[in-house]
């Protein structure tokens, strides 16, 4: 009797393993829309740090405006940050906060505190959608 337990309980943990490695169950789904957003502005933050806005700027949506709805060009992103810099300092380091899925888990609120050289941290709201299977910066309050 205890064989046959045993058994089953190897087999459900064996399914279980298979389907997770195929992308089953919700566990997975949660996870894996959660990654995205995360990885995505962990990468842009990274950037931002080496003050290296090529790079920062690859994680923004070419498609819309960021910023307040102002920022649209690599050009324009690259100043308004380096404006930033020179009036807060150079980011020192940041920590995602809170990351809200919405929209069929296709768009994402994410909250990132900021700390800077010369001013006390702040709070960043950025909102993440979606853009051609990768997670894209649509829209930020702040650098």
């Amino acid at each position: 009797m205890l064989g046959i337990i045993g058994g089953l309980i190897v087999l459900s943990c064996a399914a279980c393993g298979i389907l997770f490695a195929l992308g089953a169950g919700p566990l997975v789904n949660i996870v894996g829309s959660i990654a995205g957003p995360a990885y995505t502005v962990n990468q842009y933050y990274n950037a931002v740090e080496k003050q290296d806005y090529t790079t920062a700027f690859s994680y923004i949506s070419t498609n819309s405006t960021v910023l307040n709805g102002q920022i649209s060009t690599q050009d324009l992103y690259t100043s308004a940050a380096q404006a930033v810099d020179a009036a807060k300092g150079k980011v020192t380091s940041f920590s995602i906060g809170n990351i809200s899925l919405t929209n069929n888990n296709n768009t994402a609120i994410v909250t990132v505190t900021v700390t800077r050289s010369s001013t006390p941290a702040y709070v960043v709201h950025l909102q993440l959608q979606q853009v051609n299977g990768s997670w894209k910066i649509v829209s930020l309050d702040n650098i």
